[in-house]
């Protein structure tokens, strides 16, 4: 029988006054971060992480308000003292990182050091605060389980603000060159197949005819890298399921996931792209499909050949994704046994 709505336990004021901490935390971490989104076009989807971390947070709420109050927690039979003290000092450690990479930020301006200080003191701090914040039942301690579960919960709005930010600095600047290589080479390798003379030039592929179509940055996948992935954890959040630790290794192969499908596809855009310019010359990828030019009233409102193609990759990849989900949900279960009639 459910607890009457006037009766269930109301979260005390410490953990009321700590939640208002990480509120604020992570509003200073989106003021950082804005820099990124702003005047990064890969990462406009940015503007879309608090949004989708308080709509998980706000899907998750009963749940997580069950275990801070202590009416879906357990009491444990054991004494983790050593564990709490280790959690807040771990938290202490964050939250000072935190501040000295947000005063570094307000002084020196954005950069590499006070973002990635930002994000790891906001993320540190949040799941510390959260193992801590977990109450037993009446006046007995938690189970130990109980209090990561509640870390658990709060994994996803935590963790995507490495996606939203420091994932620049961290992934995107060491690999985008590489990266950029490996897909000029892919490309130029599939139209060799295809019977065509290419040159390779740096990242320029010339053709017989001496036209030149150059695979940009945006076009090798690192564009669309850090978005996918970005789909990728919001998806495993809201649709994967089970326990720990089958619902943490879906959700991480889901994130693998839309890191190859951002790159695969994003080479097969590529390659489309180059053998469109082979056949119609470099500058109809600046036209719409009909060959009219930017600026005309004619001019389609699907845009240029080279947009289209971008926007498309991007959407496939999307379904792509959508379509792994009852895949990756189904790994590691046995099939249900059918009923049997008495």
């Amino acid at each position: 029988m459910s607890t009457p709505l006037a009766h269930r336990p109301k979260l005390d004021s410490t953990t009321k006054g700590l939640a208002f901490l990480i509120v604020g935390m992570a509003i200073i971490t989106a003021w950082d971060q804005w820099f990124i989104w702003s005047t990064k076009e890969d990462y406009n989807f940015g503007f879309l992480v608090p949004f989708f971390s308080a709509y998980v947070l706000w899907e998750r709420w009963d749940e997580l308000k069950g275990l801070l109050t202590g009416e879906k927690s357990l009491p444990a039979t054991r004494d983790f003292r050593w564990l709490n003290f280790s959690a807040g000092t771990i938290g202490f450690i964050f939250l000072l990182l935190f501040v000295i990479g947000g005063a570094t930020r307000a002084i020196f301006g954005t950069g590499v050091g006070p973002t990635l200080a930002i994000a790891a003191g906001f993320i540190g701090t949040t799941l510390s605060l959260t193992y801590l914040s977990v109450r037993g039942p009446e006046k007995f301690q938690p189970t130990l389980s109980s209090r990561w579960q509640a870390v658990g919960l709060m994994c996803f709005p935590a963790f995507v603000w490495i996606i939203s930010g420091p994932f620049l600095y961290l992934v995107d600047n060491k690999i985008k060159g590489e990266l950029l290589t490996n897909v000029t080479e892919i490309v130029s390798g599939f139209m060799r197949l295809a019977g065509e003379t290419i040159t390779v030039r740096g990242n320029t592929l010339v053709f017989a005819n001496q036209d030149a179509v150059g695979i940009a940055d945006a076009c090798s996948g690192i564009r669309s890298l850090s978005a996918c992935i970005f789909v990728g954890a919001f998806f495993g959040a809201i649709f994967l399921q089970g326990g720990f630790p089958g619902s943490l290794i879906r959700r991480v192969l889901l994130i693998v996931c839309a890191g190859f499908a951002a790159i695969l596809i994003n080479i097969a855009r590529n390659t489309f792209l180059a053998f469109y310019a082979l056949k119609h010359g470099s500058r109809s990828l600046e036209h719409d499909f009909w060959g009219v030019e930017m600026g005309s009233p004619q001019f389609s409102k699907l845009g240029n050949v080279h947009d289209f193609a971008g926007n498309a990759s991007m959407v496939l990849a999307f379904l792509l994704l959508l379509a792994c989900v009852p895949l990756i949900n189904r790994l590691g279960r046995s099939t249900p046994l059918p009923s049997q009639s008495p």
